[in-house]
């Protein structure tokens, strides 16, 4: 819409320009003929007599004083009074329309500085628009720049969610086998106490697998601690909310990215329209 505007704008420029430059062109010659007309109006005038050369002609008189100087002369030849008067008839048509085409003239003159007033105002809008986009710009850019923070925070509590989650399953399967594995000594050991005398080396049998069991059940114990802290870690959601409200600030920082690229680009066309017009 504002390119059709300039270029209305322009079209009417070249067309008052061209309309000022044929008036001024005929301005011009009118006043040629103008004074060619007075010269041969002096002419005839000679011709006549000498007491009409002394007489003054003012051509911006109306058609009732021209017809009483013209009565006033002292030729007294019908032709050559109505030469006079024709001569004169025409100068006061030349004049009236030099005067008209002064008020056209002028008229076309206000219209340019109308015109010249409009494109210069084009020129502003043009120079605010060129300072919206760069300003969109910026702030496109740093909206990209919180975008890639809240992608990497994203991501990184991401990855220590999927760490946390494979070290609760682990240290749980960890657990249920040291559970298992006590089982099967205790079975062991009752069958060793049932089946055999007790003797030293069933003693120390007896001794060592106590301490191992003593051994796992203290591991089993610690695991069990590291699973109740991840537990506790998890129910507490503290995590997952956070990673919530990340995906939702990413979403609406996307929403608002797109809208600044879409105004970005329609601000471009406009600068590059204004450009090439």
């Amino acid at each position: 819409m504002v390119i059709e505007e300039v270029n209305c704008i322009q079209n009417h420029l070249e067309i008052e320009k061209t309309c000022r430059e044929s008036a001024e062109a005929l301005a011009s010659k009118l006043n040629k003929e103008n004074k060619t007309l007075k010269r041969i109006s002096m002419l005839y005038m000679a011709k006549l007599g000498p007491e009409i050369i002394t007489e003054e002609i003012n051509i911006d008189e109306d058609d009732s004083s021209t017809d009483t100087e013209a009565n006033s002369g002292s030729c007294t030849s019908i032709h050559c009074q109505q030469q006079i008067k024709e001569l004169r008839d025409q100068i006061i048509s030349v004049h009236e329309e030099k005067k008209t085409l002064t008020i056209e003239l002028e008229n076309l003159r206000c219209k340019l500085v109308e015109v010249i007033e409009e494109v210069n105002k084009v020129k502003e809008e043009k120079a605010v628009l060129t300072t919206e986009v760069n300003k969109q710009q910026k702030l496109l850019e740093k909206c990209n720049r919180v975008s890639v923070l809240a992608v990497e925070e994203y991501e990184e509590l991401h990855v220590n969610f999927e760490l946390e989650k494979n070290l609760r399953k682990k240290a749980e399967s960890f657990a249920q086998e040291m559970f298992i594995e006590q089982n099967k000594m205790k079975r062991q050991s009752q069958l060793l106490l049932q089946n055999s005398a007790p003797d030293q080396q069933l003693l120390k049998a007896l001794d060592d697998n106590a301490k191992l069991t003593h051994t796992l059940e203290e591991e089993r114990l610690q695991h069990q601690q590291k699973i109740k802290e991840l537990e506790e870690q998890l129910e507490n959601q503290a995590l997952h909310k956070e990673i919530s409200r990340l995906k939702q600030q990413l979403e609406l920082l996307e929403e608002d990215k797109k809208e600044l690229e879409l105004k970005w680009q329609n601000s471009e066309e406009k600068v590059r329209d204004l450009k090439h017009s």
